[in-house]
C-alpha cells in the first residue's frame, strides 16, 4: 500500500476517535470527574452534606431567650429542659435561625409545649418541643430577726436566690423597694419578703407627745398632745389635747408633728 494511502487511513481512523469518543487523555480527565459516583454518591449525600442539626442545646437557648424576653423582670432566669425531640432535627441548608413561636397559653414554669420555627435559607420546619420550665428568681430576704415597725436598713437584708411556681409571684426582689421601709409584722430570719409584709415607716406611735398645730390665714396656734394612734406622713390620727383633754382629729406631717384644721 502507498504511503500516502496508509497515511490518510490513519488520519481518518484518529478523526473518527475524536469525534466518537474524544483523545484518550480527555477520556481519562472524564472518568475522573465521575469518579465519586461510581463509589455511590448520591443526590442524598449531597443533601446531607449540606444540612443542619437542631440539637436540644439549640432549642434550650432560644426557648430561654424568649422566657427572658417575656418574663421581663418578673423571673431572674429560666431554666429549660428538652425532653422531646429526644434527638436531632434536621434542616436542609447551612446556619439556622431559630424563633419561638408566641402561645396563647399562659408562659408559667412547669412542663410546657413551644412551636419553635427553623429557617435555613429556603428551608423551613417546624418543630414542636416539649420541655420543663424552672423560674428563678433573686428574693429579698432578712438576714436577722425584725422587730414590727423597725426601720429596715441596708444591712438587715439580702438576697437569694429560689424557684417560684408562677410568673406573677408575690415576692420581693428589689432591694431597693424594702430599704428605708419598715416591718409591717415580725420577720424572721431568711423569709421571702412580701409587699404585705413592709410598709411606709411610722412616724408616729400611738402614745407619742406631739406638737398640734392649727393654722388659718396669718393665725397659728400651737399646742401639745398625746397621739390615739400609729400614722405615716399624710395619714390621719386622733390626738388628745393635753390642756383642753378634748380628742382631734389631725393629719401627720412629719415626726412628731401633726396639724389640725378649724
Amino acid at each position: 500500500m502507498p504511503r500516502i494511502t496508509i497515511i490518510l487511513i490513519i488520519g481518518t481512523f484518529l478523526a473518527v476517535t475524536t469525534a466518537i469518543g474524544g483523545t484518550s487523555a480527555e477520556a481519562h480527565s472524564t472518568s475522573v470527574k465521575m469518579k465519586p459516583l461510581m463509589h455511590g454518591t448520591s443526590t442524598d449525600d449531597i443533601e446531607r452534606r449540606i444540612s443542619s442539626e437542631v440539637t436540644s442545646d439549640l432549642l434550650t437557648k432560644a426557648i430561654e431567650k424568649y422566657l427572658k424576653s417575656v418574663w421581663r423582670q418578673k423571673i431572674k432566669t429560666a431554666q429549660v429542659t428538652i425532653l422531646e425531640p429526644a434527638d436531632p432535627v434536621t434542616i436542609a441548608g447551612g446556619s439556622v435561625d431559630l424563633q419561638v413561636l408566641p402561645s396563647s397559653a399562659e408562659d408559667s414554669p412547669g412542663r410546657r409545649m413551644f412551636r419553635v420555627t427553623a429557617t435555613s435559607g429556603k428551608s423551613r420546619k417546624t418543630i414542636q418541643v416539649v420541655a420543663d420550665v424552672t423560674a428563678m428568681i433573686d428574693a429579698v430576704v432578712p438576714n436577722r430577726f425584725l422587730k414590727a415597725d423597725e426601720l429596715i436598713d441596708v444591712g438587715d437584708i439580702k438576697t437569694v436566690q429560689m424557684r417560684v411556681h408562677q410568673v406573677n409571684h408575690p415576692f420581693m426582689t428589689d432591694e431597693r423597694d424594702v430599704i428605708g421601709m419598715s416591718a409591717a409584722r415580725p420577720l424572721p430570719p431568711d423569709v421571702p419578703l412580701r409587699q404585705a409584709f413592709v410598709r411606709v415607716p411610722l412616724v408616729v406611735k400611738k402614745g407619742d407627745r406631739v406638737l398640734i398645730e392649727a393654722q388659718r390665714g396669718g393665725l397659728s396656734i400651737r399646742t401639745y398632745g398625746i397621739t390615739k394612734s400609729s400614722g405615716q406622713v399624710g395619714q390621719t390620727i386622733t390626738v388628745s389635747n393635753l390642756d383642753s383633754g378634748r380628742e382631734l382629729t389631725a393629719k401627720v406631717v412629719g415626726p412628731s408633728l401633726v396639724q389640725v384644721e378649724f
